[in-house]
């Protein structure tokens, strides 16, 4: 509401500016307006805070799937979304581009639909360039926010909303990285204490605590094993010269 109340004032300074985008449904929305928003979410509410009741607006021809893939691009595109939510609208684009051009496979590859041309491509790549048009991606980008979608668990997601790792695009490759179940033990530790840091810490095993003379008998043992006999006889020497063991052969 803060952004359509600014939004609001502006429309009360210049004016509106951008037309909202709807798509006609005379079916969905019998004995109604027979449209459906598509985006221009925060200007219609604007439009309320100031008492108006019409707005411009732009009517698009468009299905049910078409209308999210506008959706998502308009807020791609207009608001300041953190890292979190980028990578959901990603895969949410994705989610919408498989169905209507089939299931993206790794190493699998199909001819192009809707056409004769017998040529054929990789579906993972066509998805890749139209979000990189449409979206304003990069290619280093659309991969990044692709494996963050794809891989933080929904529940791990849910806990990280209100933390610093909800901004933080390194922050949730690392936890997109995490193995399901640490994912989940992560989730379980923000929600009784949001702190990433801490969280991250109970995953590290604790290290078993090792005797250091028994670590210096390892290391020694160890380069014995190159040692040639006149260097054993040497040692040998040099450690009688060290110590009296006389005691220790008694107690023996």
């Amino acid at each position: 509401m803060d952004i359509a109340a600014a939004i609001g004032a502006s429309f009360k300074e210049r004016g509106q500016i951008s037309p909202i985008t709807v798509r006609r449904t005379p079916a969905k929305n019998k004995g109604a307006t027979p449209f459906t928003l598509i985006t221009g979410g925060h200007r219609c509410a604007a439009a309320d805070i100031n008492g108006w009741t019409e707005l411009d607006a732009l009517v698009v021809e468009a299905d049910g799937a078409e209308a999210q893939l506008m959706e998502i691009a308009e807020n791609l595109y207009r608001n300041e979304l953190s890292a979190l939510d980028r990578a959901i609208f990603v895969l949410k684009y994705r989610e919408l581009w498989e169905e209507q051009h089939g299931k993206i496979e790794r190493g699998k590859y199909s001819a192009e639909k809707g056409t004769e041309c017998p040529f054929i491509f990789a579906p993972g790549r066509e998805l890749s360039k139209q979000v990189q048009e449409r979206l304003g991606f990069g290619e280093t980008t659309y991969k990044k926010v692709t494996r963050i979608g794809q891989n933080l668990h929904p529940t791990l997601r849910a806990a990280i909303r209100g933390t610093e790792a909800e901004t933080d695009q390194s922050k949730l490759l690392k936890l997109a990285k995490l193995p399901a179940d640490d994912q989940l033990r992560v989730a379980a530790s923000l929600k009784e204490k949001p702190d990433l840091k801490l969280a991250l810490s109970w995953l590290k095993p604790e290290k078993p605590a090792v005797d250091p003379q028994e670590a210096i008998f390892q290391k020694v043992t160890a380069l014995l094993g190159k040692a040639d006999d006149l260097t054993l006889l040497r040692l040998l020497n040099h450690i009688g010269d060290l110590r009296d063991f006389s005691e220790l052969e008694k107690a023996a």
